[in-house]
């Protein structure tokens, strides 16, 4: 029972069933699951909430041999819905609970008396608090168990299961094992239909030999952490065993809710095949301890064979993720392999132990004299720190670098530099490994589109943009604020630019002179906005004479509306003075067309009430007229109320500032009310014989549901051309209320009526 996003009242409700393939048939897989929710003082029924079934899917085993061989077979089932509770129903400080029950199940279970002839049926519950508090909503969600792999437990070796729940609000969770519920169903009446509370739920009886104390026999049985909630035992006896896990919660010391998960683990015998104990080889031999340099790889090895199935341990912890043949070493310890069968199930096997020790190397440090950042022509100096006694090579990318054996080395490209070093006669070298990253200078080449410009204009001087570079610009000698990629130059000059990566290297490029002229005055007449459908030329005007229009539509000093269209369009008048530098003056024109309105077409009335006739235009709009005004509240409003008597087409013209118009009809249909009788008589006596409906002809879309008391649907008419006559699958119903649902109709404006109908013999 999880809370959605915060919303009160709003869960996902989740109950999930596994089913045994070997005993699960088709009959008793339900296609949804009903769940009654009660009140815990004074129980009585708040309500039902139905769960379709959603998703069925295969249990994953942990080891899928054994699980193959024992044939071990799960499906999960998950039944779920998301449901809007009324949170004012749901104040009682004593909390609710919400039950389901079915019967029966698997008859295969050991540690239950599966020979009673009622069967051993079940029943899943969960505890929660009000969803109401002190008149202030109180959120909580129900703790959550995880969805477990499928497994089983080996008999006569230790086991353990993972059982835990997760909670959402971070509340306390204590866990213990309970005996599985049984409830009220059995095996020929297998679904409960009874709504009526129960003072509590009866459980499974246990067959002889057990109990909630000796769930499993083992040495130790079966326990749970109360805090983890981890199971753990060493079983004796083959079976397949059913246990409930309780998980309660609490919050500030206080219980506010209980979930239960029933569980089945098989317990099985893994020891019918046995593979023979792996051998850890090392270098080509069989390794037992070893004294290992740290500075050279040590791998361990087992035999290659896609027959068998490997875990490697540190210390007799598995490695997580140490499957396969071979084992690279990190650290010391000692280890250990389990072999089994990768394709049946098998006992296990351990490996001779591996006593794995290090060999310190001798200390050697690599330090670099040069001072970084390292460029391109650079020399760097490496030096390595040691004993006086050390003997040295140097190597570059693992290649060893001629005469290289002093202390120092000098390097001038990119690479990855290891020194060894090592008192005469040791056996261990000691490493230091340095990477030295030679980086280019920038780029810091100046591009310029031209090298003058026109005054109130620029030009942009740029270098070859990249990431985290920096630039310092400046002009005459004298540096500049800007520090991009561009600078935007509008006075003249003399610039230049030092360009900075991000490894420190920089570059300085080669001067860049600019110069500047002045440009000629302009102006261009404004437009109005101009109709699409205005007949003949507009003449444009601007000032000093002898430029050139330019844009669409536009011919000589002459713009034609209609050869562009509708739209917004921007017109340039442009003068070229004696020292070519342009000026350019720009005016927008809009070309407007006839609006378009947009609304629903057709409103559907009841004689007596008003409706709005809601109206959108694309486009501002100077005028509206609706015709006829007869029945509107406001005849030149856009979206006016109507409240005609009969059914009535109304039109709006809408005109914009340009004077052009748009037409829009609307019909309000206006029909009578629906009149619902409360009660007739079928009884054959000619009055009141079927439940007849004035007006229903006016809705042939309709359609009628009748239900019992217990939410049956016994009668339902797509339309009503033929009347209910009492009558339910070819027999006349009791005398007694019956519930009618009408709608009239699938449009937006349809109506639902709902009430009680008496039916009278």
């Amino acid at each position: 029972m999880k809370l959605v996003a915060g919303t009160p009242g709003l869960f996902h409700l989740q109950l999930t069933q596994y089913w045994d393939a070997n005993q699960s048939v088709p009959g008793n897989q339900d296609e949804s699951v009903t769940l009654r929710i009660y009140r815990k003082q004074n129980p009585i029924l708040i309500e039902k909430v139905t769960l379709p079934l959603q998703e069925i899917l295969p249990l994953t085993f942990n080891n899928v041999a054994c699980a193959t061989f024992r044939q071990l077979s799960f499906s999960q089932a998950q039944y779920y819905t998301t449901h809007q509770f009324t949170t004012s129903l749901y104040t009682d400080p004593g909390g609710y609970y919400m039950v389901w029950e079915r019967c029966c199940r698997n008859d295969a279970l050991t540690n239950v008396n599966t020979a009673l002839l009622t069967g051993v049926a079940m029943a899943f519950y969960l505890e929660f608090p009000p969803m109401t508090r002190s008149g202030a909503s109180f959120t909580n969600s129900s703790p959550e168990f995880r969805f477990p792999n499928g497994d089983y437990i080996c008999i006569n070796k230790p086991f353990t299961f993972d059982a835990r729940a997760s909670d959402a609000d971070g509340d306390q969770l204590r866990y213990s094992l309970v005996t599985p519920l049984n409830g009220y169903t059995t095996s020929t009446a297998p679904n409960n239909f009874d709504d009526s509370p129960k003072a509590s739920y009866p459980t499974i009886t246990w067959a002889p030999g057990y109990s909630l104390s000796n769930i499993i026999p083992g040495n130790p049985a079966l326990t749970i952490n109360a805090s983890t909630g981890q199971l753990s035992l060493r079983a004796t006896q083959e079976g397949l065993y059913l246990f409930t896990v309780q998980c309660e919660e609490f919050r500030h010391g206080e219980r506010i809710g209980v979930v239960r998960r029933d569980f089945q683990l098989p317990v099985i015998d893994c020891s019918k095949n046995t593979p023979p104990a792996a051998v850890v080889m090392a270098n080509g031999k069989v390794a037992s301890d070893l004294v290992w340099c740290g500075s050279q790889p040590l791998v361990l090895s087992v035999e290659s064979n896609p027959a068998w199935a490997y875990q490697w341990q540190k210390d007799g912890n598995n490695i997580r993720g140490a499957t396969s043949d071979t084992l690279q070493i990190h650290v010391p310890g000692v280890y250990t392999v389990v072999k089994s069968l990768a394709k049946a199930c098998a006992s296990d096997t351990l490996s001779q132990a591996v006593n794995i020790t290090y060999v310190t190397a001798p200390a050697v440090k690599i330090g670099t004299i040069s001072p970084q950042p390292y460029c391109v022509g650079d020399t760097i100096r490496l030096e390595a720190t040691g004993q006086s006694n050390y003997q040295y090579q140097w190597q570059q990318d693992g290649k060893e670098i001629n005469g290289a054996k002093q202390a120092t080395v000098r390097v001038y490209q990119s690479g990855t530099y290891t020194v060894l070093a090592k008192p005469t006669g040791a056996v261990c070298d000691g490493t230091d490994t340095v990477r030295i990253t030679i980086n280019p200078k920038p780029d810091a080449t100046i591009k310029a589109p031209k090298r003058s410009f026109c005054a109130d204009d620029s030009i942009a001087l740029t270098v070859n943009q990249q990431t985290e570079y920096r630039y310092k610009w400046q002009k005459n000698g004298l540096q500049l604020s800007d520090t991009t990629a561009v600078l935007t130059v509008q006075q003249p000059g003399v610039f230049q630019v030092t360009v900075t990566a991000p490894t420190g290297c920089t570059a300085l490029s080669a001067p860049v002179s600019v110069n500047r002229y002045d440009r000629p005055k302009v102006f261009f007449d404004s437009i109005p906005p101009i109709c699409v459908n205005t007949s003949g030329l507009i003449t444009l005007r601007g000032q000093p004479a002898g430029g050139d229009f330019d844009g669409p539509g536009v011919s000589g000093i002459h713009f034609d509306p209609k050869s562009v269209g509708v739209g917004s369009y921007q017109l340039t008048y442009t003068v070229v003075s004696d020292t070519v530098c342009q000026t350019q003056k720009r005016q927008q024109v809009e070309v407007v067309g006839s609006p378009t309105i947009s609304g629903q077409e057709h409103y559907y009335l009841t004689r007596g009430s008003a409706v709005q006739m809601i109206t959108q235009a694309d486009q501002p709009i100077e005028t509206y007229q609706w015709e006829p005004p007869v029945s509107l509240d406001q005849p030149t409003a856009s979206s006016p109320m109507a409240s005609p008597a009969e059914t009535t087409t109304y039109q709006l013209t809408a005109t914009n500032a340009a004077g052009c118009t748009a037409i829009f009809s609307v019909l309000v249909d206006v029909s009578t009310p629906l009149y619902i009788p409360t009660a007739f008589s079928p009884n054959a006596d000619g009055n009141n014989d079927v439940w007849l409906l004035s007006n229903i002809n006016s809705f042939p879309q309709c359609e009628v549901s009748i239900f019992n008391r217990w939410g049956e649907l016994i009668f339902y008419s797509k339309g009503y051309t033929q009347p209910w006559d009492g009558t339910y699958k070819q027999q006349l119903v009791q005398t007694g209320v019956y519930t009618y649902q009408i709608k009239t109709g699938n449009d937006p404006f349809a109506h639902i009526y709902r009430g009680q109908l008496t039916v009278i013999h």
